[in-house]
């Protein structure tokens, strides 16, 4: 029996990059329940396998009409917050620039982006009605964390696929 490797990918909100490297501390991530409420320790989006450097690049480059290079060359594009081992788990930063873009975006914007973003060779195994929700929610993450002036990020780790 084969075991696939894959990457476990988890979005959330956080008010600092201190605050944000605290999730290393949770096996199971930022939408890990706190104790005594049950209520996940994060504002968490969960997206399976959306690694936040080529595949987050591309939806910035998708939602603003920058280049990709421009995206990525973002100081807090993928920037590593926290790291905990070889395997992960790993907190890095999603730049603020996309984060302003996906909570201003208007539901026909994210859906339309969503769309063209499940045509790219990264996505191509994903169908767009399982893609634009996704961006719908990510989108919907933002909009909150940029409410409370919070920053977004991803925990993420290798895992069984």
């Amino acid at each position: 029996m084969t075991v696939r490797i894959g990457l476990v990918t988890d979005y959330f909100a956080a008010a600092t990059d201190a605050l944000a490297a605290t999730v290393l501390l949770e096996h199971a991530g930022p939408s890990t329940p706190a104790r005594g409420s049950g209520e996940p320790l994060f504002d968490t989006v969960s997206l399976p396998s959306v690694e936040p450097f080529v595949m987050l690049g591309l939806l910035a480059h998708l939602l603003s009409g920058r280049s990709y290079r421009e995206v990525t060359a973002h100081p807090r594009h993928a920037s590593l917050v926290a790291v905990a081992g070889d395997e992960g788990p790993w907190v890095v930063t999603v730049s603020d620039d996309l984060v302003a873009d996906l909570a201003a975006a208007s539901p026909a914007v994210l859906t339309d982006v969503g769309v063209r973003w499940a045509r790219t060779p990264e996505l191509a195994a994903r169908p767009a009605e399982v893609v634009a929700p996704a961006v719908h929610a990510l989108g919907s993450l933002a909009a909150r964390a940029t409410q409370v002036r919070h920053g977004i990020y991803c925990w993420t780790r290798l895992g069984p696929a």
